[in-house]
């Protein structure tokens, strides 16, 4: 099966997101351990937007989720 070229741009695309949302949480956990609260408010909502993006698309190219 060869990939479209939609999926040749979304592949790495995804892969981004998916580094940065790990990347979010790995800092929303370092501003948990100094306190910072509203920070913490703010990074989560990113994150939750983050993640409804790479579930959309992975939903749409690959008819399923990957993330987990």
């Amino acid at each position: 099966m060869t990939s479209s070229p939609d999926e040749k741009i979304m592949k790495p695309y995804l892969r981004k997101l998916l580094r940065e949302h790990r990347a979010l949480n790995r800092l929303i956990d370092t501003a948990k351990a100094v306190g910072a609260s509203e920070d913490i408010k703010e990074m989560k909502r990113v994150r939750l937007r983050l993640k409804d993006k790479i579930v959309a698309l992975q939903r749409h190219y690959y008819g399923r989720s990957l993330a987990g």
